[in-house]
């Protein structure tokens, strides 16, 4: 019971700064939409900086590492599986109506300049999802069938992917979403060789 009320508290703030930002969310709406009491939320946080890291936490596994872990395990070639991941991630923000852009990404624009915490939490997260993508790039960088060293391709990969989300989150518009996908799909596609 004590871990489904967490549970209940991080996936209800999970929602609504994703939709309306870390500032604009307060620690009421998070209770209010967990249903719980606040004693309840401060049994468990201290705060809704903690709150917001279980947060980072947890979109960090579910929407960054694990479905790429599960793309690059499961194709046949790095590239498919970087190509099916963004596929994915395509129909993902496309269900979505194109709202909320990703979580990471939005809260390293709204927080990194103003709580070094968050920023450090933030800029770790980056660097776990950068040495990922560079732990699936290094076998092909070794057959000389990656056109750039992995690590840079891998900080390219990720930067072109946060812009995109940032885009599609402003334009709204499948057509241009679609396109942005697309051409990074096909960078992807002329910087791996195989």
């Amino acid at each position: 019971m004590r871990q489904n009320t967490q549970k209940k508290i991080v996936n209800a703030a999970e929602r609504l700064i994703l939709k309306g930002g870390y500032e604009g969310t307060s620690l009421n709406d998070m209770v209010a939409a967990a249903g719980v009491s606040k004693g309840a939320l401060f049994h468990y946080f201290t705060n809704k900086q903690a709150v917001s890291l279980d947060v980072l936490e947890k979109y960090a596994n579910e929407q960054i590492f694990l479905p790429l872990e599960k793309h690059m395990m499961t194709a046949p070639s790095v590239k498919q599986g970087l190509m099916s991941w963004l596929q994915e991630s395509y129909r993902a923000y496309a269900q979505w109506k194109f709202e909320g852009g990703c979580l990471l990404g939005n809260m390293a624009l709204e927080l990194s300049d103003r709580d070094p915490e968050m920023r450090e939490r933030i800029k770790q997260i980056f660097l776990q999802w950068e040495n990922q993508m560079v732990g699936f790039l290094k076998p092909v960088a070794a057959q000389g069938k990656l056109l750039m060293e992995p690590r840079q391709f891998a900080r390219l990969l990720i930067s072109s992917y946060e812009g995109i989300t940032m885009s599609v989150k402003v334009h709204k518009d499948h057509i241009r979403a679609s396109r942005e996908f697309l051409a990074l799909g096909e960078l992807i596609e002329r910087m791996i060789l195989d």
